[in-house]
């Protein structure tokens, strides 16, 4: 199937924006309206979008989380912390996490890694570990949010195969960068005109109408997929009105447009959209805090970084996406537990936190942190951090993004082509 480029998508005179609405009107992927006769269309994988938070800046998301309260660490002591259960596991952090919805915490994942990186600049090496993401071809690079969108496209039969850049992070397709999109650009295009999206019922019957005609004489599978995915009038509705909720809490104030809060309310909509497979947002956790000599920033950053993952969790619930929709958090290093002289923290290469959550997450802290500071080795069945487990702690971001992809439903194989050194954490995967 050819697919629409991301730029393509943006720059078209409507006809991605027409393909997306019959979509969404009908409940059947655009690959299968592209081609109703395609094998591929009667077996779509149940897949996860991934909606990605990623930072250049190196937050400090892995000092205060579950896990990170070891013998000697200088977690933020402007957060109350606490002991709690993550799942099966009982921790300590900072309480704002347990605040979260336990629905939520009950997919909620922390695995301890090395991003291996100690400046900024390494941002994009460690977006593609390194190294150890391939391409197709299983070589050369690639980033790990590219392969995971080329890995699930088809099979989530979304309109572009792309990533979809949301932030100001920078992402590359095989070694080229993509354009990123604003929230406000996104209002621009998906802004309803004389409630085009609310009125779907006239759309879904005109396009199922016509996939009827030929299919009617067809193979018994390609109407039967019909007949699983097609919405119904009522549901085709529902939809239209959820959608210009959704796209109607984008802000207007310049001083908080396509900010955090924005760039969740866009993902989600994309999401509900069925644009991209992969989405990548920026959640603020305290930034590059060299001179946060208080610690006040990191604070109050981990404070509104955790409420803003709840409000993700809120939004996927509310366009009932909490079950297609997997969530991870990767900056490009962590920072040290203990603050430097002027009170801050300083870059860590040998410790970073992934924050994830999802369907197919089970939750619980995977790996830890030692008292000087390094991240753990990590057992590939349990997930117990320790000297000398099968996983090194050198391998354990690639292990952190296998974990991810198998949990997201791809096929193990696949993935250890893909990703090379590390292991899939066997404890990761609910169920």
């Amino acid at each position: 199937m050819k697919r629409i480029s991301r730029r393509g998508f943006l720059a078209s005179s409507g006809a991605a924006t027409g393909l997306l609405l019959r979509s969404l009107a009908t409940g059947l992927p655009p690959a299968f309206l592209l081609n109703p006769r395609a094998s591929h269309a009667q077996n779509m994988a149940p897949l996860q979008t991934l909606i990605l938070a990623t930072s250049s800046r190196g937050d400090p998301v892995n000092v205060n989380c579950p896990g990170s309260y070891v013998q000697n660490a200088q977690n933020n002591g402007m957060l109350a912390a606490g002991d709690f259960m993550l799942g099966n596991t009982p921790t300590r952090s900072a309480l704002v996490w347990q605040q979260l919805p336990e629905a939520l915490r009950s997919r909620l994942a922390f695995f301890h890694c090395q991003t291996r990186s100690a400046a900024h600049p390494e941002y994009a090496s460690t977006m593609g570990f390194h190294g150890s993401v391939k391409n197709a071809a299983g070589a050369g690079s690639e980033m790990f949010a590219s392969m995971l969108a080329e890995l699930g496209a088809e099979g989530l039969g979304t309109i572009q195969a792309e990533p979809l850049p949301l932030c100001d992070e920078v992402l590359t397709v095989g070694g080229q960068p993509l354009q990123n999109l604003k929230p406000s650009e996104v209002k621009a295009l998906f802004t309803p005109q004389e409630g085009r999206l609310a009125n779907l019922n006239g759309l879904r019957d005109q396009t199922l109408d016509a996939l009827w005609a030929p299919l009617r004489n067809g193979r018994a599978a390609e109407r039967a997929f019909v007949d699983r995915y097609a919405r119904s009038r009522e549901q085709a509705d529902a939809l239209g009105g959820q959608l210009i909720d959704l796209l109607g809490d984008l802000s207007d104030d310049e001083d908080t447009i396509d900010g955090v809060n924005d760039q969740i309310i866009a993902a989600v909509a994309m999401a509900s959209l069925n644009v991209a497979p992969v989405i990548t947002i920026q959640i603020p956790f305290g930034g590059d805090n060299h001179r946060d000599t208080d610690l006040s920033i990191e604070a109050a950053e981990t404070t509104s970084g955790v409420a803003a993952i709840g409000d993700l969790w809120s939004r996927l619930v509310t366009a009932d996406l909490q079950d297609r929709v997997t969530f991870a958090m990767l900056n490009v290093f962590g920072r040290g537990l203990l603050r430097n002289e002027g009170g801050g923290r300083n870059h860590n290469r040998q410790h970073a936190t992934v924050v994830a959550f999802g369907a197919g997450i089970a939750p619980g802290v995977y790996g830890g942190v030692t008292p000087d500071q390094i991240a753990l080795d990590i057992d590939h069945r349990t997930g117990a951090g320790r000297a000398g487990a099968s996983i090194p702690a050198s391998e354990s971001l690639e292990a952190a993004g296998k974990s991810i992809a198998r949990a997201m439903g791809h096929a193990q194989e696949v993935i250890d082509m893909r990703i090379l050194g590390g292991r899939t954490v066997e404890s990761f995967l609910a169920g």
